[in-house]
């Protein structure tokens, strides 16, 4: 009876394999993926031998490893591009664009109406309306410069 509970065979290998590649479309990020190609290969192993329990478990153990360790090399020396790399930093997308102040800055500090928020800025003394471009960003702080008309 104890025997029949310790058998791991190769099915097991193959739906735990579905389960983790299924998971990992489910979860942000890229990580059950390569556990889910260890329990296929691991299964695969399985399906071609006979394999023990135990040894199942140690290429399982052994292949995870080995995945894990090898995207992260490849991912080190080619690093993945995003077609928007800005999309979490609303900040850095407002650097470089010009703007009218919608408070004046006294004592340093004012706003800014961008998109559908009013941002805090941080500059030299404005009045309100004057234009202001953004040279740079301290959290959600925009820091502006006056813009100067050319003549």
């Amino acid at each position: 009876m104890m025997e029949t509970l310790l058998t791991l065979g190769p099915w097991i290998w193959l739906i735990l394999a579905a389960f983790l590649l299924v998971l990992e479309m489910l979860a942000p990020g890229v990580f059950f993926m390569w556990f889910g190609f260890a329990a296929l290969l691991t299964g695969v192993i399985a399906l071609r031998y006979d394999v023990a329990w135990q040894w199942q478990l140690i290429w399982f153990g052994g292949l995870s490893l080995v995945t894990v360790i090898l995207v992260n090399r490849y991912l080190r020396k080619n690093p993945m591009e995003s077609d928007a790399p800005l999309l979490n930093q609303r900040t850095a997308q407002f650097i470089g664009r010009t703007f009218a102040l919608a408070d004046p800055i006294e004592n340093g500090r004012g706003s800014v109406h961008a998109g559908d928020t009013i941002w805090p800025v941080e500059g030299p003394a404005l009045p309100k309306g004057a234009q202001v471009k953004v040279v740079g960003a301290d959290g959600t702080v925009l820091k502006v410069e006056p813009v100067i008309p050319d003549a």
